[in-house]
């Protein structure tokens, strides 16, 4: 390795490319970079993914970072991944070994670089959702998942870089050649001469994506000539990529990122697309442990619109109404009791046949509290055990104790989630209640006059008074 130039570091940052690769294209974006870091001193989030174009975007900018001398790097760089608790197997345990490297890569190198993984609120994942308040299958125009299991953990997160700097830019790997409605969606929210534009939600964030022009074969080109700064797997990477036929599921930072297509690594449950090609050839591949998953994906889509399936009122009381003649529609509610007790079971089986954990202890215990709620309030008047969980799972691993939400990670846990149900615990109130209370009034927080918010309130904590 090549020292970088008064820099202290182990990369080759002088020139991190070699003659193969058209070096003229790499160094308009480092150079780019170089020039947008030294510009001012708001820290930068770089989205994160594990997928190709934010390794490159990620490498790219850790060579920037190398060759800069140590006392220009005054701008903290934040890598940010996220996880949904419902990842590809395979990308999730990419991005769990990249960002280990990374750190250990940027504390020997001495660059201003930390790596952050997030996760969605307890009271937010796929089955707590799902399972627990029967939430349809999600489908193109009804993706109540992605706010709830991306949008939201990285939004916070940047919200509390902003908070204590005053101003982000966030970095992303979005390039117009990867589709067409990422081409659209760009071109629409970019400001024509301007290297930033405002985030659509966030205020005092803009983003940046300096990949934007790239081809994919000069991202393919980039990562197969250009050594990992920190170690990474690249040729694993592509690899994966072969054997899969996938694209990449950029980070989710609003709601102007295009769904991920057919073929692309994302969440294993998602019941948007028709069939989820890149796990299917990876399952063909040789990774037979993926077919469980494969086929509870496909049942999970099967049932949304079975007759029968689903309440007729909704979660409120209400029956919901079809535009065209205002009549009351059936099987347009949540998931049944019966139905969501199926679903667990046939997780369970899932989660057993493939030898790895697909629901958590702490989910199971909120699913459980769900439906002790539920079952006096729920219009239609669910009769459900109140330990109906517990009969699921030793239906499905009979001697084998069900795990409790001590057995979890921390790190799988927001760190206020985590305190909320502790002092909830220890004075006798309900968790959900509490998590009612604080969804409510984050609905209305954008709110300059909020209207309504003190009966909504009011409601969550009558139901819970009755219960």
């Amino acid at each position: 390795m090549i020292r970088g130039r008064d820099t202290g570091t182990h990369v080759e940052a002088d020139n991190p490319v070699t003659e193969k690769v058209r070096a003229n294209f790499v160094h308009v974006v480092l150079d780019d970079l170089n020039s947008a870091y030294l510009e001012d001193d708001r820290p930068w989030v770089v989205g994160f993914s594990g997928g190709k174009d934010s390794t490159a975007l990620a490498q790219l900018v850790y060579y920037m970072l190398a060759r800069l001398p140590s006392h220009q790097r005054r701008r903290r760089v934040y890598l940010l991944a996220s996880d949904t608790r419902v990842e590809a197997p395979s990308i999730s345990a990419r991005i769990r070994k990249e960002l280990s490297l990374i750190d250990a890569a940027a504390e020997r190198d001495k660059l201003p670089l930390t790596t952050h993984l997030v996760f969605p609120r307890l009271n937010d994942t796929f089955w707590v959702n799902m399972i627990g308040r029967g939430y349809p299958s999600p489908i193109a125009h009804f993706r109540w998942c992605t706010d709830r299991l991306k949008i939201k953990p990285a939004s916070e997160f940047i919200k509390s870089v902003v908070n204590r700097s005053g101003a982000v830019i966030i970095l992303l790997g979005a390039r117009k050649e990867e589709s067409a409605s990422r081409a659209r969606s760009m071109q629409a929210h970019s400001i024509e001469g301007q290297r930033y534009r405002p985030h659509v939600d966030l205020p005092r964030a803009w983003v940046y994506t300096p990949l934007q022009d790239l081809t994919t074969n000069e991202i393919w080109v980039y990562l197969l000539q250009v050594p990992s700064p920190w170690a990474g797997d690249n040729r694993g990477l592509i690899t994966l990529y072969r054997r899969a036929g996938g694209g990449e599921c950029p980070l989710v930072i609003d709601t102007t990122t295009p769904a991920c297509g057919q073929s692309r690594f994302g969440c294993w449950t998602c019941t948007v697309v028709e069939k989820d090609r890149s796990m299917e050839a990876l399952a063909l591949a040789g990774q037979e442990n993926l077919w469980p998953l494969l086929l509870l994906r496909d049942y999970l889509k099967e049932i949304r619109d079975k007759r029968g399936s689903r309440y007729n009122l909704r979660r409120n009381g209400q029956a919901p109404l079809r535009r065209s003649t205002g009549e009351s529609m059936t099987n347009t509610g949540p998931f049944t009791h019966k139905m969501r007790m199926e679903i667990l079971r046939r997780v369970l089986d899932a989660q057993k046949q493939a030898g790895m954990q697909i629901i958590e202890g702490d989910e199971l215990e909120i699913i459980q509290e769900i439906w002790n709620r539920e079952e006096s309030d729920h219009p239609d008047k669910p009769s459900v055990p109140r330990n109906a969980v517990s009969l699921v799972w030793r239906h499905v691993f009979k001697e084998q104790p069900m795990p409790s939400s001590g057995h979890s990670s921390p790190k799988d846990l927001a760190v206020e989630d985590r305190l909320l149900h502790e002092v909830c615990k220890e004075c006798g109130i309900s968790f959900e209640m509490m998590c009612e209370l604080r969804d409510v009034e984050e609905k209305f927080s954008h709110l300059k006059r909020r209207h309504g918010l003190p009966e909504e309130m009011r409601d969550v904590v009558r139901k819970a008074v009755r219960h």
